[in-house]
């Protein structure tokens, strides 16, 4: 758990001012490389209580390269556990990604780019309301990633039919044990947003 306490207090350490989005810290996308918190053990057995040196950070890219697609693949879907893509990550390699926030483009706003002046989707900026550091699942296959998705809860789905699996700290135990499919209903995890300029 010192772990995920280091990699909390690193993302706290220019802390924005209460009720901003600002802030000092390293912007995440998709094939980039970011520290993720990875466990020690199989997630397949999980561990009976999460003590120090049970949990470590590692350097990840976001995305799973596959041979069928020039794209890697950034989200997975917890619904698709089964999958073969999916099946080992899923059961074995469960991960998680700390961040501040996140970002989602609108289904059908519009907005100007300031960069290009061209029309794009609007996107919007998500964080959890008194809480400096989201936990978001994932799954690691060797020196990548993929964040795990689920429905979008009330304050997501005005925006997008799809969110990053938030998982509470004291949820960690669970999101890296057997029973994880019980946190795929995140219903009750709050979310405020704003749109980005």
């Amino acid at each position: 758990m010192a772990e995920v306490g280091r990699l909390v207090d690193e993302l706290t350490a220019a802390e924005p001012t209460a009720g901003e989005f600002a802030g000092v810290g390293v912007e995440a996308y998709p094939k980039s490389v970011v520290p993720i918190i990875v466990p020690a053990f199989d997630t397949a057995v999980g561990a009976p209580e999460l003590v120090n040196g049970s949990l470590r950070t590692a350097e990840a890219q976001w995305g799973f390269e596959q041979q069928w697609t020039p794209q890697p693949v950034f989200n997975t879907r917890i619904e698709s556990a089964d999958k073969p893509m999916w099946r080992a990550p899923m059961e074995h390699d469960r991960c998680v990604i700390a961040c501040r926030w996140f970002y989602e483009s609108h289904g059908s706003e519009m907005a100007v780019s300031a960069r290009t002046g061209r029309q794009i989707k609007q996107q919007y900026v998500f964080r959890m309301p008194d809480e400096p550091v989201m936990l978001i699942g994932g799954v690691r296959r060797g020196s990548q990633f993929s964040m795990v998705t689920t429905q979008a809860n009330a304050d997501m789905k005005p925006i997008h039919p799809r969110m990053p699996l938030i998982v509470r700290q004291g949820e960690l135990d669970l999101w890296l044990g057997p029973d994880y499919r019980a946190l795929a209903d995140r219903s009750d995890i709050p979310l405020e947003s704003k749109p980005v300029h």
